[in-house]
């Protein structure tokens, strides 16, 4: 093998990383070579170097092979460097076998070529849907705006027309309706005003349970009031205490279906017994009044040893339209009952009869000096006297179109007697 390495032959050049690493590397000396004028000569014996020279060599050696710019290049570049600075065969064996082996060459980057870039392909496409959507919403606005918009204006005009009117009417509505309570109030206030405690006619003139009874008949469509009235009444007359138990026994004695529908007929009594203000407890005598205090003591509250007193409610009072029709009806002329019967309209034919001969006399009347002596011509009138003479003759004609145009009463009228509700 050294002598393989010894021969002569074609080696390749050595790279540049180790012509850097052999100028950055201890010089090794030259190696020692024959003159060529000796060439043909017998070769002298060489003087052998000292042995520090030959380890500062080695060192050198040992030193360069372990750089790291040296470190991966070809062995047989190596190998003929260090033969250049003067080792031996064996020397450079020892050296390359106690340099470490370099780890494996790492393989040449050989990357795939990257594909052409596609972004200007992206931003094609999407200026391309841009435009698409651009368009489509431009479409649909021009369509919205030419054919729906209008459709939705109308209806949303007409709604808000109608919910107007709407209110217009119900504000219209309300205020009839103020002005009917109005109305109903300015007019009930003339009006008779009903009983606050109204009873059947047939059971008002009751005044004991006996009574009620007899006038009942055994029907139960007594009301409550009136039989709680009727048993107050009956205890204060015979001196006995009004209180519920008491009244509620005499009841059920007399009227055996209170006692059948049981405790709910009860209850009612007890209901209208407690909260009708024409019921109240029994005021308190004087000695159990608080005599300290000048207020009066507050009702007892409602219990079952509470003694009832009926309170008659006070009536109410005429409203002017039943005074003004009472005062009218007093003031009209009485029928004398033997007179004979006469029409129902008759008193009115000769009170209108009255008035057109009154209007006629007053109109026809000259009064003194009204007319001048000589002249056929009357004095000119104001114009409020004209006034009124024309009302007088309108009068005056009414009257006697109404009497003249009138049907003719038949003559069995006359014998027919008056009603009496008439």
């Amino acid at each position: 093998m050294a002598d393989d390495e010894k021969t002569p032959g074609p080696s390749p050049k050595p790279s540049s990383n180790a012509t850097a690493a052999a100028e950055t590397a201890p010089e090794l000396p030259p190696p020692q070579t024959e003159a060529p004028s000796q060439a043909q000569a017998v070769p002298a014996p060489t003087p052998v170097p000292e042995q520090e020279d030959r380890s500062q060599l080695l060192q050198r050696a040992r030193a360069f092979l372990t750089s790291p710019q040296v470190r991966h290049e070809d062995l047989a570049a190596k190998r003929r460097f260090l033969a250049e600075k003067g080792l031996t065969g064996g020397e450079i064996e020892g050296l390359l076998h106690e340099v470490p082996p370099p780890p494996p060459p790492l393989p040449p980057r050989t990357y795939p070529q990257p594909p052409p870039s596609r972004l200007p392909y992206l931003l094609i496409n999407v200026l391309r849907a841009f435009m698409w959507v651009a368009g489509g919403s431009a479409a649909l606005l021009l369509a919205y705006f030419r054919f729906i918009y209008p459709k939705i204006a109308q209806t949303y005009q007409a709604r808000l027309s109608l919910r107007t009117h709407r209110k217009a009417l119900l504000e219209r509505l309300t205020r009839s309706l103020e002005d009917l309570k109005e109305t109903q109030r300015a007019t009930f206030a003339v009006l008779p005003q009903p009983e606050p405690f109204p009873e059947p006619v047939k059971y008002r003139s009751c005044n004991t349970l006996e009574q009620l009874k007899e006038a009942s008949e055994g029907a139960k469509d007594v009301p409550p009031i009136t039989l709680l009235r009727c048993a107050i009444q009956e205890c204060t007359k015979r001196g006995q205490k009004a209180t519920s138990a008491e009244l509620f026994a005499k009841l059920e004695e007399k009227f055996p279906w209170i006692a059948e529908d049981g405790a709910q007929h009860e209850e009612t009594l007890w209901q209208t017994l407690t909260t009708t203000p024409i019921f109240q407890p029994a005021p308190l005598p004087p000695s159990a009044t608080n005599t300290s205090t000048s207020t009066p003591a507050p009702p007892p509250a409602p219990s079952p040893d509470t003694v009832w007193t009926y309170v008659p409610p006070s009536p109410p009072p005429p409203p002017p339209l039943l005074a003004s029709l009472t005062t009218l009806a007093s003031s009209l002329p009485a029928r004398d009952p033997s007179s004979p019967p006469q029409p129902k309209y008759q008193h009115t034919f000769q009170a209108l009869s009255d008035l057109t001969g009154y209007i006629a006399t007053q109109t026809y009347a000259s009064p003194l000096g009204l007319r001048a002596p000589g002249v056929g011509l009357g004095i000119p009138l104001s114009p409020e006297e004209e006034e009124v003479r024309r009302e007088i003759r309108a009068l005056k004609g009414l009257v006697l179109n109404r009497r003249s145009f009138l049907p003719r009463v038949p003559s069995t009228t006359f014998s027919r007697p008056v009603d009496a509700g008439a």
